[in-house]
């Protein structure tokens, strides 16, 4: 007979979850498939080839534009230097996840299938119980991924903002001066770049419209990096904090009359002490596979802050169209590093909860084998489950606010070499 708890765990499975589909989605676009056993990665490479080029191709039209512009002001390139950073980061992204496919996969199908969860023959036990304990852990799960969810899908809604404006805003400055101003009636291009071309007496090689169309897309494999990387991150730490409410949950319960009859409580703390064992590795997986990536996304976020901060003031007497347009890309990169910082405390502080959980369950009333394990819980635990970033610190609230100290100084410090 199959575990009660493997069951509910296919079931939980099978329901949709809308968060983690668009991340799939996100890192497919640029050639990542993260989920094999969903999709083909037949044209993967194809599709990778296919990114790079476009990318660089815009990379270096902005640097083209940077160049032409260097010796005017800052002003006039500073937007060109945000979108070479942003689209440079997204490249490199692509080619670290490509680099860990096989680990990344493996840590989205045990997230999504409850790998650390099955065999763990918790349920096996003849607990008086069962179902209410199943109940608890089950409700534990379902909404720890509505906060997922929730949470990605916030993310989504923010980061199409400035995807949106960047898509939309020729459009816009097109039927502005053709109808309102009735001055010109020229496209203009989505955003100031050189895009180098050919040309063949009338003809131009590629066209204008090509060209137009491959700075259209910039802001689109922008997004596929940023929310697909990112979200990932949000998706397997959330869930990783969720495995610890469970495990602490198990353990607070642990010497419990109701549920664990004395004669089973050895077995049981045996079952919490394997599950315990199960999130470490779990957490060292999703530590090598984001690891050094972290540094390069928030020594960039700090560059782009810094900039955005510059740009803001700039446009300050300009008018509130262009403030809230510079805001939102503002708000965009903000939250990208926030996310960061802020799931990663999430399982910082459930780790640090669970150390107190091992010491408060009545464990002094036990047998010498349970209290023996819990011993060695403590001392197992008292190393708190953190992310570094790149092995120099440490993901957290603290190291969110270095950040934006950090990019505030190098604002106050561009602001002043500018003036003079």
């Amino acid at each position: 007979m199959q575990d009660p708890l493997d069951q509910e765990l296919e079931r939980i499975d099978n329901m949709p979850k809308l968060g983690l589909l668009w991340v799939e989605y996100s890192a497919y676009a640029l050639g990542v498939n993260i989920a094999p056993r969903k999709r083909s990665s037949k044209y993967c490479r194809v599709t990778r080839f296919v990114v790079l080029i476009v990318n660089l191709s815009i990379i270096y039209s902005l640097i083209a534009f940077i160049m032409e512009n260097y010796m005017i002001s800052f002003e006039t390139y500073v937007e060109a230097v945000l979108l070479t950073f942003q689209l440079s980061v997204g490249v490199v992204k692509m080619f670290h996840f490509q680099s860990k496919v096989d680990s990344c996969s493996k840590l989205v199908f045990s997230t999504e299938t409850g790998q650390v969860l099955k065999s763990l023959g918790l349920f096996e036990l003849d607990l008086p119980k069962k179902r209410e304990l199943l109940r608890a852990v089950s409700l534990i799960l379902l909404d720890n991924w509505l906060i997922i969810d929730r949470q990605v899908m916030f993310f989504f809604k923010i980061v199409c903002m400035p995807v949106l404006y960047y898509t939309m805003r020729p459009y816009f400055q097109y039927i502005y001066d053709c109808y309102i101003v009735k001055d010109t009636c020229e496209m203009t291009l989505t955003y100031p770049a050189i895009v180098p071309y050919l040309q063949l007496g009338k003809f131009e090689l590629p066209s204008y419209v090509i060209r137009f169309f491959l700075l259209q897309s910039g802001p689109l494999w922008c997004f596929f990096a940023v929310f697909g990387f990112n979200s990932l991150f949000v998706v397997l730490t959330r869930y990783e904090s969720g495995l610890i409410k469970v495990l602490r949950f198990l353990v607070q319960n642990s010497t419990s009359d109701v549920l664990v009859p004395r004669d089973l409580r050895v077995k049981y703390l045996q079952c919490c002490v394997r599950l315990f064992a199960r999130i470490s590795n779990h957490h060292n997986q999703i530590e090598n596979l984001f690891k050094y990536i972290i540094l390069v996304q928030c020594s960039v976020s700090s560059i782009l802050i810094c900039m955005l901060l510059y740009k803001i003031s700039t446009v300050l007497e300009v008018g509130w169209v262009w403030m809230g347009m510079i805001m939102v890309y503002f708000v965009t990169i903000a939250l990208e590093i926030s996310l960061y910082n802020v799931s990663a405390q999430k399982v910082e502080t459930q780790s640090e909860l669970l150390f107190y959980d091992w010491y408060n369950c009545s464990w002094y009333n036990e047998s010498k084998e349970f209290k023996f394990m819990i011993k060695m819980m403590l001392l197992f635990s008292r190393r708190t489950l953190v992310l570094s970033v790149g092995g120099f610190t440490s993901l957290s609230h603290k190291f969110l606010v270095q950040v934006f100290r950090l990019s505030a100084n190098f604002f106050l410090l561009l602001r002043n070499m500018n003036n003079k």
